[in-house]
């Protein structure tokens, strides 16, 4: 009975033993290559010993030392070279066949992991996974919808400067490249780093060294993911590192974070189904706006840039505009705060830097002093604008009215259910105790119809048409819907000899490419407004003021003015131009060219040039109206 009891406990220590041996075992092979090559150099060391001591032992070595046996054996097991009989007795031949083998093995092992541990660096590398080292680099958090729009704008802001641009998403970075590489054109002085990250998690984040970065744009193309990732962010940057500019862009309000916490942690969000109804209630009522407004942003051409302009201190902002040559000052910046077309008399002081529209900011030029042009100012009151026509209802349909015009008295409205009909009617209200007391709101139908004959009952007399994005239709179906209107708009207008614009907001640029045929549609594009102006803040974020001012109805906007509006003669050079416009509080940017019936906007105009101008030129200003 005693003898099977310590049978029992011998096994049981056995299988102790051999558990711990495993747990070791793993525990060491869990460590990687590491782990498993200080395994193998623990048992080619035992081996050494075990097979040279027992040479030793057993008198294999004829005499040989103890130094040498020992050398013999690492020999053997290194280069696992199989003894000879004339090396010395059967024994000795025997245990160093056993260290060659040994050897053998070690070496194979070694092999393997070696090539292992290389391949899976290579993997690493072509997913993208290793982190980077940089500085002063932009982060581009996320690869949605307009992506190529956003990173082609970063790469045209570089100009012939080097810098560098980290895409992190969640796509392998070989996808990712050859996507890129397709899709955009990359100068040599640019380098794109993709890299594969759950762009949500701050450890994984840590890899595209964001708190180096000069700006850190999130884009993952939701509310949902934006709002996260930019959680994720500020946990890394925190509340102490103010040099890295944070920018975002969301579609409802709801997705906003507190004003507080934003500020607090250096983060911009710009809501942008609002910023698209701005830019729409802008360019409805003047066609080719919404043009101008995106080859300005663009940073193809000309671009705003804040220039340290010595030669202009001390002299007036009147003076300025009329001399200056090689770009049109439209303001003054100090401290990120912008003070756009100040009054003519207001001089500018030392610590000021100059708002500069121009494509060479180092060719500016401070001509002598020129003579002021003297132009009698036409007086007369301004005549109400034509009715405007809105075809479909969004949650910015408020925002539309608000930043209209304010020569528009009338809006009529299709699409408004009972709930969109009472706040409609609220606001309207607000707006004509602001003191426009003629404006007014007409529902004309409560669906927005589809037949060719009740859609041309709705235009009437209307000379802008705007249709509105159905914001709680997927993007392809709320752009189709939007592409089949303009195409039945555009049959009415033809068939009934119409002079009506359409101004139409679409999600996706793929959907304007299907219907752009150079008439009178204005295009109020998602993806390129707000890739526009997150690469802007991202380049240059001490502008944000600017550019918040230019989409506001408070402040100065840009506007196309008809000859006839600025008292312009039909011969006048650029230069005088300048100063009649300055005369109404206007700073002259460039005119709208025609061609082949088709208008582009043309900014920056030599001053010396002689512009001859009828009833349809128009020309581009910055003021406020």
């Amino acid at each position: 009975m005693g003898r099977k009891t310590n049978e029992k406990k011998n096994k049981n220590r056995s299988a102790d033993r051999k558990a711990r041996f495993t747990y070791w075992f793993d525990n060491h092979m869990a460590n990687g290559s590491l782990g498993l090559i200080r395994i193998l150099l623990i048992s080619t060391i035992l081996v050494v010993i075990l097979i040279a001591t027992a040479i030793l032992i057993c008198g294999f070595a004829d005499r040989e030392e103890a130094g040498s046996v020992f050398w013999e054996t690492i020999s053997t097991v290194i280069n696992a070279w199989m003894p000879s009989y004339e090396d010395g007795s059967l024994g000795y031949v025997i245990l160093m066949s056993v260290a060659a083998i040994s050897g053998l093995l070690v070496t194979s092992v070694l092999i393997g992991i070696f090539s292992s541990a290389i391949e899976e660096r290579i993997n690493n590398l072509k997913n993208g996974n290793s982190a980077i080292i940089e500085k002063d680099h932009i982060v581009v958090l996320g690869h949605a919808d307009g992506s190529y729009a956003l990173l082609q704008q970063l790469v045209d802001a570089s100009a012939d400067d080097k810098r560098c641009i980290v895409v992190a998403c969640e796509k392998e970075r070989s996808e990712l490249e050859d996507e890129l590489r397709d899709n955009l054109e990359i100068p040599k002085n640019v380098r794109l780093v993709c890299r594969n990250i759950d762009i949500y998690d701050s450890v994984s984040l840590k890899k595209c060294c964001i708190e180096n970065a000069q700006a850190v744009i999130v884009n993952p193309g939701n509310n949902v993911d934006t709002v996260k990732a930019l959680l994720a962010v500020s946990s890394i940057l925190g509340t102490d590192n103010p040099n890295v500019y944070v920018c975002s862009a969301v579609t409802r309000s709801r997705y906003l974070l507190p004003a507080s916490f934003a500020k607090e942690h250096h983060i911009t969000q710009l809501l942008t189904n609002r910023l698209l109804s701005k830019v729409i209630a802008h360019s409805c009522t003047q066609p080719g706006l919404s043009e101008t407004l995106t080859e300005f942003l663009d940073y193809d051409g000309c671009n705003l840039y804040e220039v340290s302009f010595p030669e202009a201190v001390g002299i007036t902002f009147g003076d300025l505009v009329i001399r200056l040559t090689g770009g049109v000052p439209i303001g003054t910046l100090t401290g990120g705060r912008s003070l756009l077309n100040p009054d003519p008399g207001y001089r500018i002081g030392p610590d000021e830097k100059l708002l500069v529209f121009t494509e060479f900011p180092d060719d500016l030029i401070l001509e002598p002093e020129a003579e002021p042009y003297h132009f009698e100012l036409k007086s007369g009151k301004k005549s109400p604008g034509a009715p405007v026509l809105i075809l479909g209802v969004n949650d910015e349909i408020t925002t539309v009215l608000r930043e209209l015009p304010e020569n528009v008295e009338t809006v009529r409205i299709a699409g408004a259910d009972a709930d969109a009909k009472d706040e409609i009617n609220e606001y309207a209200e607000s707006i004509r105790q602001e003191g426009r007391t003629g404006f007014s709101v007409e529902f004309v139908r409560d669906r927005v119809p589809t037949r060719p004959d009740a859609l041309a009952r709705l235009v009437g007399d209307a000379s802008h048409v705007v249709l509105l994005n159905d914001y709680d239709l997927e993007e392809d179906e709320a752009d189709t819907e939007i592409i089949m209107r303009i195409i039945t708009l555009r049959v009415i207008r033809e068939e009934k000899d119409l002079h009506f614009n359409i101004t139409a907001e679409l999600r996706r640029e793929s959907s304007s490419r299907l219907v752009t045929t150079g008439d009178s549609t204005d295009f109020i594009v998602a993806t390129n407004i707000v890739s526009m102006f997150l690469s802007q803040l991202a380049d240059r974020p001490n502008m944000e003021s600017v550019f918040r001012e230019l989409l506001s109805n408070e402040g100065n906007e840009i506007y196309l003015k008809t000859a006839e509006e600025l008292s312009l003669p039909e011969r006048i050079t650029v230069r005088e131009a300048r100063g009649a416009a300055l005369s109404q509080h206007y700073v002259l940017l460039g005119l709208m060219d025609e061609k082949d019936g088709a208008y582009m906007p043309v900014f920056n105009p030599p001053v010396s040039e002689e512009l001859m101008l009828d009833e349809k030129d128009r020309l581009i200003v910055l003021g406020v109206d």
